[in-house]
């Protein structure tokens, strides 16, 4: 319970208080005085994908103002006061013209500054991968290599080269090729590219060669379990599946190939996957198996499921 002492002294500060924020707002609507106009407004520097900006602080009778920088595509952004620099992500290739304002607290804009510049495109290809051989076992080759430096702020993609054949392996930096027969021997390569197409020079080559097959092991795996699309099954024929790892006597589940067979025909193959997306005939019905092959080549029965969109 507040003593009426404190009670009072609580309602005078609410009181000034108030006054003050009354007296601020009716002083802040009273300014009619715009801020100068930035000075010196320029490009420091272009790369592709980036404009450097830098200008002059602007004065105002506030004391402070934000900065309103827009672009010829139609972007913009507003800056706190005390910033006079900034770097804008752009398209490379493209000629871009900037111009800036600044704005005091009671909304007076300053005049405004204009600069342009070109964007160059993006030309350098992406440091050359080295690539080298992590493990092999009788149906797979596992490789790592090293990220490849790329001046452009988006990711990196590799294409694998196995025995020639090109895989898009995405941004990773290793990869099992897999379905290889055993006792063979296979050569691989990599290269980089960038968003701006841009692709390395080839890495080193690497040669490896599947073990031997387990001449014992004639084991298949257990079928995939409660294989089902869990009714994700939509009108164009795009089919959700999803099972239950297989396990195996010799192969780590890591390792068992899964092959998706739709009407008789093999769909893909994953590797250690037990989650798949793929499309299914319209207007009829669709058998779906899913087979599992350990790497002595020993294949499990097939989970079935039926499947009409």
């Amino acid at each position: 319970m507040i003593s009426r002492p404190r009670a009072a002294a609580t309602a005078v500060l609410a009181s000034t208080l108030a006054a003050l924020a009354f007296a601020s707002s009716a002083a802040a609507a009273g300014d009619r005085q715009a801020p100068t106009t930035p000075g010196n407004f320029r490009v420091t520097g272009t790369a592709p994908y980036f404009a450097h900006l830098a200008w002059s602080p602007s004065t105002d009778n506030s004391g402070t103002v934000r900065y309103q920088i827009t672009v010829s595509n139609g972007e913009s952004i507003s800056l706190p006061n005390g910033t006079t620099t900034h770097s804008w992500f752009l398209s490379a290739g493209y000629r871009y013209t900037f111009t800036i304002r600044a704005v005091d607290p009671s909304g007076n804009r300053s005049g405004s500054a204009s600069v342009s510049a070109t964007v160059p495109l993006d030309r350098t290809a992406p440091a050359t991968p080295v690539l080298s051989v992590t493990g092999t076992g009788a149906r797979h080759v596992a490789l790592s290599w090293t990220a490849s430096v790329d001046d452009g702020p988006y990711a990196v993609r590799y294409t694998l080269y196995a025995d020639g054949a090109p895989i898009d392996v995405g941004s990773v930096t290793s990869y099992a090729a897999d379905e290889l027969a055993p006792g063979t021997t296979h050569t691989f390569s990599v290269v980089a590219r960038d968003f701006a197409q841009n692709v390395s020079p080839s890495s080193n080559t690497v040669t490896a060669t599947t073990s031997p097959a387990d001449a014992n092991d004639t084991t298949p795996p257990t079928a995939p379990g409660q294989l089902c699309t869990c009714g994700m099954v939509f009108q164009d024929g795009e089919t959700w599946l999803s099972w239950v790892a297989s396990t195996d006597n010799n192969t780590p589940a890591s390792r068992i190939v899964y092959r998706v067979i739709v009407n008789g025909v093999l769909d893909h193959t994953l590797l250690g996957y037990t989650r798949s997306i793929l499309y299914v005939p319209v207007g009829q019905t669709s058998r779906i198996d899913v087979v599992a092959v350990d790497e002595a080549g020993n294949q499990s029965a097939p989970a079935t499921v039926m499947v009409t969109p």
